[in-house]
């Protein structure tokens, strides 16, 4: 039996690029944090490499799957599907318990997720399951990114087309503010085209480099936000008034975030039925 929610949010969440250093898995330690913010319990689900695998502090279970073992997919029972069933045995476990689930996949791993969405049919398979889920494809400024993303989109489309999607425009590069005429601006306009009416997450960027500086002092935004600030400032080898400033941007952008991710979560629509 499926159990209670406390939210109405998406029981499943995937965030996707096919770039790297976007800012795919920050994003889903926030939307962590916002599902326990609203008393709902989360499996994190991180597709990494087992090289660039951070500490395990995040909030919620995490289920890891190295990306190493995709290589493995062509004798493995069900190729990529197997490889990948950790995946799915967290979203069947929390269809009893009524956890979410927040998938970060991988950078560069667009086309095995779209082949494992064709063959687990995984639109209809989720409306069968009666569990909402979204897809965030997400994108920095680049022109490379944009019209990565924008291929995404149109692939996602034809491959899941009941699958809820968000178009993710990520503020780590810089601002989406070109002038009209401008090759970027020609990539944005096409990718917002291409999006459509889906809803858009709008990531702004932390002022100071507060985010960069946390991670390469190896800490995640939750954790710097409760450090005091000597013991902070310690840690990131500064004085303590740049200690201050880089928690005060990291809990602005931290509640900016979580607002913009609660508008979209609660603009996904119910899954079709099958």
């Amino acid at each position: 039996m499926k159990a209670a929610k406390a939210t109405n949010f998406p029981d499943l969440v995937e965030i996707t690029a096919d770039g790297t250093s976007i800012g795919k898995t920050v994003l889903a330690n926030r939307l962590a944090h916002l599902y326990g913010e609203f008393g709902r319990k989360v499996i994190r689900v991180q597709i990494e490499s087992s090289r660039r695998r951070g500490s395990a502090s995040e909030t919620g279970d995490i289920v890891f799957i190295n990306l190493e073992e995709f290589a493995s997919a062509g004798i493995r029972n069900g190729g990529l599907v197997g490889v990948l069933s950790p995946l799915f045995e967290s979203v069947i476990h929390a269809r009893k318990s009524g956890a979410g689930v927040v998938v970060d996949w991988a950078g560069g791993t667009a086309s095995h997720r779209l082949e494992v969405l064709a063959a687990t049919n995984f639109d209809a398979t989720l409306a069968a399951l009666q569990l909402k889920a979204l897809s965030i494809v997400m994108t920095t400024n680049s022109s490379e990114h944009m019209a990565q993303a924008e291929k995404h989109l149109h692939s996602l489309e034809k491959v899941a087309p009941n699958l809820p999607r968000a178009l993710g425009l990520s503020g780590r590069a810089g601002p989406f503010d070109w002038p009209v005429g401008s090759e970027q601006r020609g990539h944005f306009d096409r990718l917002l085209a291409t999006a459509g009416e889906i809803p858009v997450l709008r990531i702004p960027l932390a002022a100071g480099r507060a985010l960069q500086v946390c991670a390469d002092a190896g800490l995640d935004p939750t954790q710097a936000l409760l450090m005091n600030f000597d013991e902070l400032a310690a840690r990131l080898g500064v004085h303590i008034f740049l200690a201050t400033a880089c928690a005060t941007e990291i809990a602005l952008w931290w509640q900016r975030v979580g607002g913009e991710l609660r508008k979209v979560l609660e603009a996904t629509r119910a899954p079709v039925t099958a």
